[in-house]
């Protein structure tokens, strides 16, 4: 029995030695006010700097950031009702496949916070 489980540790050590990751898709739900906005952010990631985009109802913009281990921000504009507000996100890791963390919404000072799931990555990649 105990080469049994010696046997599923060593198939896991992979798995459980990889580093977590922002790099990739990420579905991200966002709350605020009371509202939930749903977003696809891509990220890609040179070092510890951020980049990549954010699409969601109001289309489909670029983002910055930054990432030390396991915490993270970036943030990126959008468009809404006729002028550009700002969406600054700060989270972290919980695995390598969620996170979770603050939104604060520009120039309004709105707080609330969002979860995030990664997709998996596309057939061929």
């Amino acid at each position: 029995m105990k080469r049994f489980y010696a046997l599923v540790l060593l198939a896991a050590w992979p798995i459980l030695a990889a580093d977590p990751s922002l790099v990739g898709s990420w579905k991200i739900s966002i709350n605020v006010n009371g509202e939930t906005h749903p977003a696809t952010c891509t990220f890609k990631q040179d070092g510890d700097k951020l980049t990549g985009t954010c699409k969601g109802e109001y289309g489909e913009t670029a983002l910055t950031g930054q990432i030390q281990a396991d915490k993270f921000s970036w943030k990126h504009d959008v468009p809404y009702n006729g002028e550009t507000i700002t969406l600054n996100y700060s989270g972290t890791l919980s695995s390598a496949t969620e996170i979770k963390g603050a939104v604060n919404v520009q120039p309004y000072n709105i707080d609330g916070d969002f979860t995030g799931t990664k997709e998996p990555p596309a057939a061929g990649q």
